[in-house]
């Protein structure tokens, strides 16, 4: 079982990744995890900091009300987002929301997206898109909303905002999020160009996803060693 010390290091190490890939956005952008044995509150990256710069101390803790409970930091105002969702989804543990530029690019365009390689096919099932609104999410409400698009997904693309992706593990949501922006990066490229002329089977894409996905921990250990290299 992961500890609460154990917790807070794959935060930090989550949003050094994201801000490392270009998910950052000056100080907004969130993750957050599930503590342990308790399904009712969550950490969160603190207000007022940008992704790389979470640490032990400013990480704070929230109920599924949105509710700081404990910490120092300010809580984001976008904090409905994870809580609703958390709320929703007891089969989750962590949750990520960045402002990918690819992916907020690729929402405008109001198109599906496509196998073009590997990461795209990743999401074969498809991706739900939340367009009710493209301001921040600021109350339950809203956070309901945006739960009620993810359903049982485990990715959403919310236009003209950014992305939300979920895991059982802050692990499998930030390697999502990872896979997620460089697909719509690659079809950016290919829209670019007129547009795909080949794309991958259904098949493949559905093999490709059952060998790849299962290997995030593996891949977030990597991304962890390139940040703490300073690569």
């Amino acid at each position: 079982m992961t500890s609460i010390d154990g917790l807070k290091e794959s935060l930090i190490h989550a949003g050094r990744i994201l801000a490392a890939e270009g998910q950052g956005d000056l100080i907004f952008g969130h993750v957050t995890a599930r503590l342990p044995n308790d399904s009712e509150h969550f950490l969160m990256k603190p207000h007022d900091f940008g992704l790389e710069e979470i640490t032990p101390d400013n990480l704070i803790t929230v109920n599924l009300e949105g509710e700081k409970v404990a910490g120092e930091s300010r809580r984001h105002i976008e904090v409905f987002i994870h809580s609703e969702i958390l709320r929703a989804r007891p089969d989750l543990g962590a949750v990520v929301h960045t402002h990918a530029p690819y992916a907020v690019a690729f929402s405008a365009l109001g198109r599906s997206l496509q196998g073009v390689g590997h990461e795209g096919a990743m999401f074969h099932k498809g991706i739900p898109v939340f367009s009710e609104t493209a301001d921040l999410i600021i109350d339950q409400t809203r956070g309901k909303a945006v739960a009620r698009a993810l359903a049982d997904s485990d990715v959403l693309i919310m236009r003209n905002h950014g992305i939300v992706t979920a895991g059982r593990t802050i692990e499998e949501a930030t390697v999502l999020a990872l896979y997620l922006e460089r697909a719509c990066k690659a079809q950016l490229m290919v829209e670019s160009c007129g547009g795909a002329r080949h794309v991958c089977s259904h098949e493949d894409a559905v093999a490709k996803a059952g060998r790849i996905l299962p290997q995030s921990p593996r891949v977030f250990d990597y991304l962890v060693r390139q940040v703490s290299s300073g690569s």
